[in-house]
């Protein structure tokens, strides 16, 4: 075959299959997906076992039109008030009691915590969840996760996401006291618990320039698989702070769930990395909750 005619045929096929809506599956690069394999990869050269198997996934293209009403309650610190914190570490705190009594109400009213890998599944391909499903997130990475909340929700047979700061996370236990460790992650994980990312340092997305976001949303999921050695793709903006360029940003870093600080619980499988969720403050209480959840 002659170059020019097999060029002009090369030029019929590409016409012919772009009139015919011919896509590729949008997802993160290839030197993404690439560089979270890495991330993988060295985990498990450093002898890091994951303790659960995580798959590496990716949105459908195109996404399906689907709606799920599935609350995601938002949490940040389960800790006792000193009195002396800032109103707003106040706001954001609620009492073990109270967050005993909260766990207990959602149990005797049927409520079954879902797991990121569950949402995922039932949001964008159709799979069945239990009865009166319910997401329990807590950001910012506080260590009352580990020593107050997990031991709590554990009573009832639940697990949660926690979405972390990487700056933030200790590397021991005898660091200060504020912030939870590797070693309390990788005991989250086996109780069930999903672990999210909350960026490197909590800068707002809208407010970086796109190299720089670009760079926390790498590093800081980068950062927990190379820690948990499997692939972390669910994420929590900063608070709350999201704009389109914001929501392209973390898909074309890998993610593929991701909640904001908009109140609702109705979830689109069109609109999967701008979820809703349902803030639970120091002041909500089980009233409050019963009421939100109604």
């Amino acid at each position: 075959m002659r170059p020019a005619l097999a060029v002009l045929i090369l030029l019929a096929v590409l016409v012919v299959g772009t009139s015919v809506g011919l896509h590729v599956a949008a997802g993160p690069s290839a030197a993404d997906a690439a560089t979270g394999g890495k991330a993988v990869e060295r985990a498990a050269a450093a002898g890091v076992k994951p303790v659960k198997e995580v798959p590496l996934l990716e949105l459908p293209d195109p996404l399906p039109e689907r709606t799920l009403q599935v609350p995601i309650l938002m949490y940040h610190r389960i800790a006792v008030l000193n009195g002396d914190e800032p109103a707003v570490t106040t706001g954001l705190t609620v009492d073990p009691g109270e967050f005993q009594l909260q766990m207990a109400w959602l149990h005797d009213h049927g409520y079954n915590t879902i797991s990121q890998l569950e949402l995922f599944q039932a949001l964008e391909e159709g799979k069945p969840l239990p009865d009166k499903p319910i997401m329990l997130t807590f950001d910012d990475g506080y260590r009352g996760i580990a020593t107050i909340a997990a031991p709590i929700m554990t009573q009832f047979g639940y697990s949660g996401t926690a979405y972390v700061i990487t700056d933030r996370i200790a590397a021991k236990k005898t660091a200060a006291p504020t912030w939870l460790t590797w070693s309390q992650l990788r005991i989250l994980e086996q109780r069930g618990w999903d672990i999210g990312s909350h960026t490197v340092s909590h800068t707002e997305i809208p407010h970086m320039s796109p190299e720089a976001a670009m760079k926390t949303l790498r590093q800081s999921r980068f950062a927990l698989e190379r820690h948990l050695g499997h692939p972390v793709q669910w994420f929590c903006y900063p608070a709350g702070s999201v704009d389109q360029k914001s929501v392209d940003a973390v898909h074309k870093a890998g993610y593929v769930l991701a909640t904001t600080t908009k109140s609702g619980d109705t979830l689109s499988a069109q609109d999967p990395l701008r979820l809703e969720r349902i803030r639970v403050s120091n002041t909500t209480g089980v009233r409050g909750l019963a009421a939100a959840l109604s």
